[in-house]
């Protein structure tokens, strides 16, 4: 908006192209040393006069002219060189039932990288580089500003007389604006008012003594602006007020507050940091001196943080974690479902570095509190170190493969140490203190593996995993006769145990194509993928290895106690298992030809498993594990998996016997369970987003149909113009519906008899009934309950520079509505009206 003009060293030209330089117009007066401007001006018009008496200039007819980086179009410009003033001015058109004139080619000035502005009517003054314009409009982030009369002092201040600012982009009428008798502004940097009134359509709805709007863009400090609204249980509140601190572009900083006029006051604030490449965080926190929901003097907070920090080049600092003052924070304060669901508060603070060869150390620092018990767990150190797989005999370059090259091994190890503290409650529900527990180990991971291909076709391979955990301290039980039972004393002292497991497994790829004549589908592939293996391990419960003790009771019973139970990694692992597994992967696939091109589609998977324990002494075969996913579009999906047994039922009690169920006659293997999920998605759309295809030649005697009207495809040449806006409206119109299903049954029948049945029904719906309204639906239903367990409903509605919000949640365990009506606009995001009933999300 500066208005920059002109010198008397003018290029005079008729047409608007490009100028082409040359001599100076002898009819131009010489240019005078006060002229206040720099540099050469570049003028058009469709006729120029000059008076040399009077030494004025006169352009008329699409006037432009070009000064430096400024730009001046208009009906008609006037410069009169004695006194360097220039007037522009538009061309009259024709004249209103009122008698007042009618304007075409107003004057409007662009600065290059500025929104133009315009007026009725411009001067400017070269000498004193101020200037005037009446009825002036221009944009300026964040909105529209305009004025009776506009004045320009100085390079950055615009004086305005009688004028409004609105983001709304309605020039003669718009929908809001704040309208003052005075206004100064300071391009780029703030607009203020004084007095202010806003209106809502030309109705003033309240006024202020004075008003501020910020121009600059990006961070910058300043007040936030509350919303008001009415909550059931708070009344009527004033939400989020406060300020916001950017001092440095390395931190921030937010305070506000909610007021509530039944329960008081809500703090909350939020210390935000960050430097590129090096460090980044935030704090944050609530506070409330009383109780939100009821009232009565309680202090109650929580605080948030999270942290990341890069130390070097090799070194990563990562932390995060959350306090609160009680364990039902969460369900007061929160209406989010995530949230609320919430039971678990973990603090993580890891530092890792990484090592030459892939490799990684970090240690780490962990602490959990189980709000529903009050458990309160603290790891540190939690050491671990990673040794990617590396070649046990690495191969020479440029020498060829061995067979031994592929020999390959890997490491990981983990030290660890964990306090625990847990609430003691008596029988009565009363508190009677804690009782603490402190546990430490050491595990290490040595794995080697050995992949090969055998006879071309066969893939082999092999794996040994060997575990040894170390542990400071470990049980030792003795048998007391008057209990009938062991009694454990702990022991301090260093004991490791040793394990491992290995497996040698193949597998292969077999294809079939099966031809389909007459069908869309050309060709169908089959590609099944079986597999073969073995895996050991040993029953490390026996007493040879020493990890556990035997006893044997009044009756003769034998007794097992491990010397490791309740360590950091685990029991000892008993039972022997030699396993042969084995499965089969398979993926039918398709191809299809769609307008001449060929396209090759998943139709679905089967998969399916089992496996035979050659150590048990019965029921050697384990469940049948069966799975089938069929995705043959983007919208629709079927995944069904299912658990079968091999072995009949027990006449009475629990449990199976080693008889086959078709020992008794022809039966199919006995259903243990099985769920299904089927996804589909449903999508309408009133326009068709398709390219349009060359039409066929009319019949012979016909005329051919006008290809761009997508009604009735018959000539509108009789339609008068505003049923063609209409037509253009809704032809570029989408309406589009959307809805997404998501049916989920399971079953699954215990060893008792006992059968456990759901089927859910997850559903959202987009529906855009108009242009400018947009409704959500999310829901899930139980249908075997016959009961909604959660359904929320969004109405937008776009009001042009305006939007509204309403939700509605009707839920069994909490139910509020929402009505938010708030200006576009993100510079006055504050700038809402909000209705709530219910729970109040606070967060």
């Amino acid at each position: 908006m500066y208005f920059i003009l002109f010198s008397i060293n003018a290029l005079a030209q008729v047409q608007p192209p490009s100028p082409v330089p040359t001599s100076p117009d002898t009819l131009t007066p010489p240019p005078s040393t006060t002229s206040g401007v720099e540099g050469p001006v570049k003028y058009w018009a469709e006729k120029i006069r000059f008076s040399l008496p009077d030494r004025i200039t006169e352009l008329e007819g699409d006037v432009r002219i070009e000064y430096q980086n400024v730009t001046l179009t208009a009906g008609k410009v006037k410069i009169d060189w004695n006194r360097n003033y220039l007037i522009a001015e538009g061309t009259v058109d024709s004249i209103d039932a009122n008698g007042n004139p009618i304007y075409s080619h107003l004057p409007v000035l662009t600065e290059k990288g500025e929104e133009p502005i315009k007026g009725v009517r411009l001067e400017y003054d070269f000498t004193t580089r101020r200037g005037k314009i009446r009825e002036g409009y221009t944009q300026m982030d964040p909105g529209f500003y305009k004025g009776k009369d506009v004045h320009k002092i100085g390079e950055e201040t615009l004086l305005i007389q009688d004028g409004f600012f609105t983001s709304c982009d309605l020039e003669d009428h718009p929908h809001y604006y704040f309208r003052g008798k005075k206004m100064r502004v300071r391009l780029k940097k703030v607009a203020v008012a004084r007095p202010i009134i806003f209106y809502i359509a030309d109705v003033p709805v309240f006024a202020l003594p004075f008003g501020a709007f910020s121009l600059q863009r990006g961070r910058r400090s300043g007040i936030i602006l509350p919303t008001y609204g009415e909550s059931s249980f708070g009344g009527r509140y004033l939400q989020n007020f406060g300020y916001y601190w950017a001092p440095s572009d390395y931190f921030d900083a937010t305070i506000q507050g909610t007021f509530y006029e039944k329960t008081g006051l809500v703090y909350k604030s939020q210390l935000r940091y960050k430097k590129r490449y090096a460090f980044s965080g935030d704090v944050s926190g609530t506070f409330s001196p009383r109780d939100v929901t009821t009232g009565i003097k309680r202090r109650r907070w929580e605080i948030r943080f999270t942290h990341r920090q890069t130390i070097g080049q090799t070194i990563n600092l990562t932390a995060n974690g959350s306090f609160l003052s009680d364990k039902d924070f969460r369900q007061n304060y929160y209406t989010d479902i995530n949230q609320r669901l919430q039971q678990n508060l973990t603090t993580n603070v890891t530092l890792q570095k990484r090592l030459p060869g892939s490799r990684t150390l970090s240690l780490n620092l962990q602490r959990n509190e189980n709000l529903q018990t009050g458990k309160i767990d603290f790891d540190f150190p939690i050491l671990r170190y990673s040794q990617p797989q590396k070649s046990i005999f690495p191969k020479n370059t440029g020498s060829r493969e061995k067979w031994y090259h592929r020999l390959r091994y890997s490491y990981n190890s983990l030290l660890r140490s964990k306090a625990s503290r847990t609430p003691i409650t008596t029988s009565e529900g009363t508190s009677a203190g804690f009782s603490s527990t402190r546990k430490s180990g050491w595990q290490h991971n040595l794995t080697q593996t050995f992949n090969t291909n055998l006879f071309r076709y066969f893939k082999i391979n092999q794996s040994l995993n060997l575990t040894e955990i170390w542990v400071p301290q470990y049980l030792n039980y003795s048998f007391v006769d008057s209990l009938n039972d062991t009694r454990a004393d702990t022991v301090k002292g260093f004991r490791a145990r040793h394990t491992f497991t290995t497996s040698l497994n193949a597998s292969t790829t077999i294809y079939g194509l099966w031809e389909i004549p007459f069908s869309p589908l050309k060709v169908i592939r089959h590609k099944m993928d079986p597999r073969i293996g073995f895996s050991y391990r040993p029953d490390f419960s026996d007493p040879a290895y020493g990890y556990v003790q035997t006893f044997r009771d009044t009756t003769g019973k034998e007794i097992t106690r491990d010397r490791f139970s309740g360590s950091l990694f685990g029991t000892t692992p008993s039972g022997e298992q030699r396993n042969l597994n084995i499965g089969i992967n398979n993926l039918f696939q398709g191809k299809i030809i769609r307008n001449g091109e060929e396209k090759k589609i998943d139709l679905f998977r089967l998969n399916t498993s089992t496996s035979y324990n050659f150590a048990r002494d019965s029921l050697r075969w384990n469940n049948i594990n069966t799975s089938i996913i069929a995705r043959p579009t983007n919208n629709f999906s079927i995944d069904f998996r299912s658990t079968h047994s091999l072995y009949k039922k027990q006449g009475s009690g629990s449990g199976r016997i080693n008889r086959f169920v078709w020992a008794d006659g022809f039966q199919l293997p006995d259903l243990v369970n099985w769920r299904v999920a089927v996804n589909a998605r449903f999508r309408l759309s009133s326009k068709d987003k398709t390219q349009p295809t060359t039409p066929a030649p009319p019949p012979p005697g016909e005329t051919a149909q006008d290809p761009t009207d997508i009604f009735t495809q018959q000539t509108t040449d009789n339609l008068d113009e505003e049923e063609r806006q209409i037509e253009e409206a809704l032809a570029n119109f989408d309406r589009t519906w959307s809805m997404d299903f998501q049916f989920t049954y399971s079953y699954s029948q215990g060893e008792t008899g006992f059968i456990n049945r759901h089927f859910d029904l997850n559903l959202s719906a987009q529906l855009q009934l108009t242009r400018n309204w947009y409704i959500s639906y999310q829901s899930r239903l139980d249908l075997m309950e016959r009961q909604i367990d959660s359904q929320t409903f969004i109405i937008n509605r776009d009001l042009h520079c305006w939007t509204m919000n309403f939700t509605w949640s009707p839920n069994p365990a909490f139910s509020f509505y929402r009505l938010e009506i708030k200006v576009k606009a993100s510079a006055l995001k504050d700038l809402k009206l909000t209705k709530t009933s219910g729970r109040r999300p606070l967060f």
